[in-house]
């Protein structure tokens, strides 16, 4: 049903005041989504991490949010060339051999390193970056590491509780517009911590409540249940078990998502060491094009022991035969991928644009203002 001319005039009302913070069905797009790096998390997020939107990844430490966020930094500086990532190393622990071994330029035309001493210069160099319009993806590492001035100021018996979950409160609101007026991305690390105020015990996400209801996705991680993968350490000075973890199985789990169904889960292979066995450091591509592949139709079940490939080839002895025959044929590897995002691609869709139709005499096609001549 078209609009009427009072709903057009009052929206032109609403846009002289408020200006581009009335939304319009012809400005209405599909976000411009950066990889994550794995394809089956792409998926359940929808595409991605969404440009003009803030995020957050959770979990306990050491579990490879910063990793995945390296990731996500290196997927960025290719798509977008022209524009510089930013990394706010709260915990003053960014490794830069492991950013460049995943992929991340930190060259200074394309990256910035800043590590601010409280929680209001984290506001405010999150402000800066994402004003100047050069920079199109924040990383903050992490929540779990802020701390308002307030407490670096006061002495040991005087209180500052409080101050800093206010902090963190402003500063997410005032991101989350700045993010969707300079189309830019922001991405939240932040830990578990015990939850004190629990009687019964348990954990919660550092920072305050306002962080998960400012946040367009919410990404939990863990591990699965798979053992992980080891090698021998032949030079090893200990009496204990001499093995090296190379590989292991993460899984992500969308708690919140408000560009696509929440609930999905990915679990994928990461490898963090170089290894002949099981390949170079990074996202096992292999293991993950077999299970979309599966999941997707991409890889037919003829049988509960036999797979048909892309190429039309039948494979058997279930999925350790697919995995043996993907090792032999590394190019049915991008062969699955292609039609695995072929399968998916109502999920994942490229930027669209949506204007008015059927609207009444008198009204502006495209800005929904009523015409002079009909006023």
């Amino acid at each position: 049903m078209p609009p009427s001319k009072g709903l057009a005039k009052l929206r032109a009302d609403l846009t002289k005041v408020y200006g581009d913070r009335v939304s319009r069905r012809d400005t209405m797009t599909r976000p411009t989504f950066i990889s994550s790096g794995s394809l089956t998390l792409d998926y359940a997020l929808g595409g991605g991490f969404a440009l003009g939107r803030t995020h957050e990844i959770v979990g306990p430490e050491g579990m490879g949010k910063t990793t995945l966020l390296n990731l996500t930094i290196a997927n960025f500086q290719r798509q977008f060339p022209d524009r510089a990532a930013a990394i706010i190393d709260m915990e003053q622990a960014y490794d830069f051999e492991w950013a460049v071994k995943l992929g991340v330029d930190i060259s200074e035309e394309r990256f910035f390193h800043l590590y601010p001493n409280d929680s209001e210069d984290v506001s405010d160099q999150i402000s800066m970056l994402l004003r100047s319009g050069e920079v199109g993806l924040v990383g903050v590492d992490s929540i779990g590491g802020m701390e308002s001035r307030a407490a670096f100021e006061k002495k040991a018996e005087e209180s500052a509780m409080g101050k800093n979950a206010q902090v963190i409160s402003r500063m997410v609101k005032r991101v989350a517009g700045l993010a969707r007026e300079h189309t830019a991305a922001v991405i939240f690390i932040n830990q578990y911590r015990a939850d004190i105020g629990n009687p019964r015990g348990g954990q919660k996400p550092a920072g305050p409540s306002a962080l998960k209801y400012n946040t367009t996705t919410q990404l939990k991680m863990s591990r699965t249940g798979e053992p992980t993968k080891k090698v021998s350490i032949t030079d090893a000075v200990s009496k204990a078990p001499a093995e090296l973890e190379v590989s292991r199985q993460l899984r992500v789990k969308v708690t919140r998502n408000k560009l696509a169904p929440q609930g999905r889960v990915a679990d994928f292979w990461f490898r963090n060491v170089d290894t002949d066995k099981y390949g170079p450091v990074g996202i096992d591509r292999a293991d993950e094009a077999i299970a979309l592949g599966i999941a997707t139709g991409a890889i037919k079940r003829l049988s509960t022991v036999s797979y048909e490939m892309p190429d039309g080839t039948t494979v058997k002895g279930g999925r350790p035969g697919v995995e043996a025959a993907i090792a032999e044929r590394p190019e049915l590897v991008e062969q699955v991928r292609a039609k695995a995002l072929e399968a998916i691609s109502g999920d994942v869709k490229a930027d669209h644009t949506v204007s008015y139709d059927d609207v009444p005499d008198g009204v502006d096609t495209t800005t929904g203002e009523i015409l002079e001549e009909a006023a």
